[in-house]
């Protein structure tokens, strides 16, 4: 990640999240918790969703730093970069 945020608002959550998936493609829950210090990430996906990004979310299984493995953590997929809006009104123009 190469952007610097100097609070953790919902926006600046929400730019976290495109920034991480820009880079890689997608995040998982607890990627999220430990790199982006987002604790509940569903939210913001949902916003940027509503923003007209395609994010898909997935289930995948991830075992803690203790050894415990976890099934079902949410992955979220970029598989779209720019919202849907500036796509259609790309197209007809």
């Amino acid at each position: 990640m190469t952007t610097k945020f100097t609070d953790n608002s919902a926006f600046n959550q929400r730019l976290k999240l495109l920034d991480w998936l820009f880079e890689s493609g997608n995040i998982s829950t607890s990627e999220a918790r430990e790199h982006l210090d987002i604790m509940s990430p569903a939210p913001r996906i949902m916003e940027l969703k509503r923003a007209g990004y395609l994010i898909v979310t997935v289930t995948d299984n991830w075992t803690s730093p203790h050894g415990i493995n976890h099934k079902g953590i949410a992955r979220y997929v970029l598989t779209q970069k720019q919202p849907l809006e500036t796509i259609k009104n790309s197209e007809v123009a």
